[in-house]
């Protein structure tokens, strides 16, 4: 994998500044009209304050996730001043986090696609810059940027060769959200599976499953030198999966502080929602590659079809049996997901098997889309790692798609026209637009709480 050449084009310096420009209005217009911590911020933000204050000994038992957000606002407090620490600095050193973001996409996409033009580079970093949800959350006090900025940093340091400094980065990133371990893991065998692919000459993006899986197995057996150098490849990452064990056996759980709303269950059809909105939301770049119309002549083979009907009943079963209803789904009206899920998924029960066929066009979709760049291996580290991640959660929250979004979205870049990437961009600009302009100027109220604004978000 060619490491990232650090000769920023002047398109890309210019998509920057226009970005960051940009971004930055949208944060002095959020903190004008939203100056008050809202939402999850009533948690973060005063949690931030405590530790702005020194007082790492105090603790708000809501609070679900490690500390790593407030420790990073921290540093620019204490070089500034520790009473700086108000909602709006706070968020401002989120946003900040989020230009780091946009140069650590165009790190991977330099990586990932080395040969492809500046332009469509340019296209491509800022349409991921841009993707609604990550976008909407960089302008509040959420833990999501900086969580996703430290995975994406480990992924870049793992495709240059510094697997050490991936180990530290994806360590620091546990200290965001523990599921991140998963992500760890995967960026860790991603890399012994470059190594092996480079070593052995094996597992090519050809290759089906069992052809790989075979030939991983005939290499392994036979323990050379390059096996104990993958083993000391893995290391770094393997001891980060021991220090989160270490956590998990202290803490007696995964979660910190209040469990009861965060218990883990079998969802999984966390996994059919995930699919058909990579594909929704990434549409433009998708569709091209992989239009409804293919799909259709692909289940004229018997096989294709066969294998269809096969994984359409095991969504049935599965809908029928571990679809969860979370209570937060069903009764917070601020979020995007509530309306998606009364205004289609409790319309009629039928309405649940109806979308079967979408949710297996979306995942063959994928996996069209990945298979010319990526191996069957990876496709599946990805899905099991995607599944591991979003099945044991009972609240269905678009957040939590955001990480497995950019590791499909990134591998996909190579095939898509610089046409619908920008059209893609535009389709991400045209959602930010609306989003944001409701959350800013049409707020609500409830019967229960009068007088205190409520604001609708992703």
């Amino acid at each position: 994998m060619a490491q990232c050449q650090w000769s920023v084009p002047l398109g890309v310096l210019t998509v920057f500044v226009a970005y960051a420009s940009m971004s930055y209005g949208v944060l002095q217009r959020v903190n004008t009209e939203v100056p008050l911590p809202y939402m999850d911020e009533v948690f973060h933000i005063p949690q931030a304050q405590h530790y702005c204050r020194g007082q790492f000994d105090v603790w708000d038992p809501k609070l679900t996730t490690p500390p790593g957000l407030y420790l990073i606002s921290m540093v620019p407090a204490y070089i500034l001043s520790p009473n700086l620490c108000s909602a709006e600095f706070l968020r401002t050193t989120n946003w900040a986090l989020s230009l780091l973001l946009f140069w650590t996409i165009y790190s991977l996409i330099k990586q990932l696609r080395p040969g492809q033009s500046a332009t469509a580079t340019a296209v491509t970093v800022l349409s991921l810059s841009l993707f609604p949800v990550s976008f909407f959350l960089h302008h509040i006090y959420y833990t999501d940027t900086a969580s996703l900025l430290l995975v994406l940093i480990s992924y870049s340091l793992s495709l240059s060769h510094r697997h050490l400094a991936a180990g530290i980065v994806g360590f620091l990133s546990l200290w965001l959200r523990q599921t991140n371990v998963i992500w760890i893991a995967f960026i860790g065998a991603s890399a012994a599976l470059r190594q092996i692919q480079q070593r052995a000459h094996i597992v090519r993006p050809s290759d089906s499953l069992l052809t790989s899986i075979t030939q991983i197995c005939k290499w392994a057996v036979r323990f050379d030198r390059d096996l104990l150098e993958i083993a000391l490849l893995l290391t770094p990452y393997a001891l980060v999966a021991v220090c989160f064990a270490v956590f998990v056996h202290v803490n007696k759980g995964i979660v910190l502080g209040d469990r009861s709303n965060h218990e883990a269950v079998l969802h999984i059809p966390q996994i059919f929602y995930f699919f058909s909105y990579v594909v929704g939301a990434s549409a433009p770049t998708i569709l091209p590659l992989a239009s409804p119309k293919w799909f259709v002549r692909q289940c004229t083979a018997k096989r294709n079809l066969m294998l269809a009907l096969c994984l359409g009943i095991a969504m049935a079963i599965c809908i029928q049996r571990y679809t969860v209803e979370h209570p937060f789904l069903l009764s917070d009206n601020r979020h995007y997901p509530f309306y998606v899920w009364k205004n289609i998924f409790r319309r009629h029960w039928i309405i649940r098997y109806a979308l079967i066929p979408l949710y297996v066009y979306a995942a063959a979709a994928i996996n069209r889309c990945l298979c010319k760049d990526t191996t069957s291996i990876w496709r599946l580290a990805l899905a099991l790692c995607t599944a591991a991640v979003l099945i044991p959660s009972p609240l269905l929250e678009f957040r939590y798609f955001t990480v497995p979004y950019f590791f499909v979205r990134l591998h996909i870049s190579s095939r898509s026209t610089t046409r619908a990437v920008l059209l893609e961009a535009l389709w991400f600009s045209a959602i930010n637009a609306i989003t944001i302009w409701v959350f800013i100027n049409r707020p609500f109220t409830w019967i229960s709480e009068p007088g205190q604004l409520q604001r609708f978000m992703w």
